[in-house]
């Protein structure tokens, strides 16, 4: 189940200083690319902290050692923000939508689905 949340969040994304300055130099011809790793915990996508710049610098800031985070593209820690519509979302802060989420991993399980496991 879906919906329409009608607010703007601000998002924060941490990077390297040289792929954050090509996309606030481009014009908006430069974007983000979406992780498509297998550990990505919420599946495949862009990745910001909601209001909260210092946890994606200290994100940046660990990549720059731990390379499994971002494939060691990280060298110099940098932080972008972005002004997010929400929009169609699945909200997992709202119980209507925990509820759905735990009706359709029931589903998955008895249809035979092959279900994600964290490691």
């Amino acid at each position: 189940m879906y919906s329409r949340l009608s607010n703007l969040v601000l998002g924060f994304h941490g990077c390297d200083r040289a792929v954050g300055n090509k996309i606030l130099h481009s014009n908006g011809i430069f974007h983000l690319e979406k992780s498509s790793n297998d550990y990505d915990w919420l599946g495949n996508g862009i990745y910001f902290w909601e209001s909260n710049p210092e946890r994606a610098l200290k994100f940046a800031q660990d990549a720059v050692t731990n390379k499994r985070l971002t494939k060691g593209y990280i060298k110099e820690p940098f932080v972008i923000g972005a002004v997010i519509d929400l929009g169609h979302c699945l909200n997992l802060l709202d119980s209507l939508f925990l509820i759905e989420l735990k009706k359709t991993y029931e589903l998955m399980k008895i249809s035979g689905a092959e279900l994600p496991v964290n490691e």
